[in-house]
This record gives C-alpha cells, structure tokens and sequence, in this order.
C-alpha cells in the first residue's frame, strides 16, 4: 500500500514537473497581444487592458508623454487606451479621459465594456470630489458662514453647560439640607 502510494506520488510529482515546463516554454504572448491594448477579441484582452491601467496608473509624465505619442489616433481601442493614460494624468486632463472613455466604450467587445465603464465611474467620482474640494477651498463665504455657524453652536453648547452646572449646584444645596 505505501508503495503504491510513493509510486502514485512520483507520477504526479513528474507529471506536474512537466506541465510547468511545458508552461514555461510558451512564454511568447498569443498572436495580437502585445504591448499595447486593442479592442481584438483573444484571450489576452482582459488581462492586456487591466496590465495597461496598471501601467498608467503606475507611469510618470515621460511614459505618460510617450504612450500619448504612440496612441495618437482615431480608431476606437487608441481612444479608450488614451483615456486610461489621461485619467491617471493631472486634474486637467480628466474631462478629456471622460469624453475619450464615453466615445469607445460602445465600440469595446462585449467583455471589455463593463472594465472600460468601472474606470470611467471611476474618474467620474474623482472628477466630483475634485470639484467638491475646489469648491470648498474656493468658496471663501460659504466656508466662512460655516465657521460662524459652529462657533455660534460652541457657545450655544458653553451657554447650556453652564446651566446645567447651575441646576446640579441646586440640586446639590437641596440635597443637602435634608
């Protein structure tokens, strides 16, 4: 029995000994995934996309600058691509990455399309709360009032502390004479 067992092991341990080598030997990416992502429907179009944003999101200005470059164009996988490269850009850019990510996300293959909508969800919550911070910051009367508005609550709350000192002092002196 725990010979058979050893033997039962050993195969198994060469059979996956030769899967992995045979995995190891196919490293060339499958024909049409490259460096760049297109919108060609194989097996490589998730993980070249998701790659891709990684890679954006991880790029500095130079890379930024240089992929811009080589996706300068007008087909409908060279827009979403510079859409992915503009919303990891500065603030500026992201109204642009917006309108490039709405004009190809239509034209995407079916199981790209709802990665290319999270990431423009994505930099549409960013673009908002950007707005919202400029606008705060900005908006010198509308912080202003507020901060009147809490320190009229601060002294409201001093106010009403104040009296319920008083009222436990009294309760305390009635207390006392009894």
């Amino acid at each position: 029995m725990i010979m058979r067992m050893k033997g039962v092991l050993a195969l198994a341990a060469l059979a996956l000994l030769s899967g992995c080598q045979s995995l190891a030997e196919t490293d060339a990416p499958p024909p049409g995934c490259g460096e760049l992502p297109t919108f060609a429907d194989n097996v490589c179009l998730l993980d070249s996309w998701v790659a891709f944003g990684l890679d954006a999101q991880r790029g500095d200005t130079e890379w930024r600058e240089m992929m811009l470059e080589r996706l300068d164009g007008s087909r409908a996988d060279q827009k979403a691509a510079r859409a992915v490269v503009l919303a990891w850009d500065g603030p500026q850019d992201w109204r642009r990455a917006s309108d490039l990510y709405k004009a190809s996300i239509s034209s995407a293959p079916t199981r790209l399309q709802p990665l290319l909508q999270q990431w423009l969800n994505d930099l549409e919550k960013r673009r908002q709360l950007y707005a919202q911070r400029a606008s705060a910051s900005g908006g010198g009367s509308a912080n202003q009032a507020l901060q009147r508005e809490n320190e009229a609550l601060k002294q409201q709350l001093k106010e009403m502390s104040d009296k319920l000192d008083a009222l436990t002092d009294i309760e305390r002196t009635i207390n006392s004479r009894d």
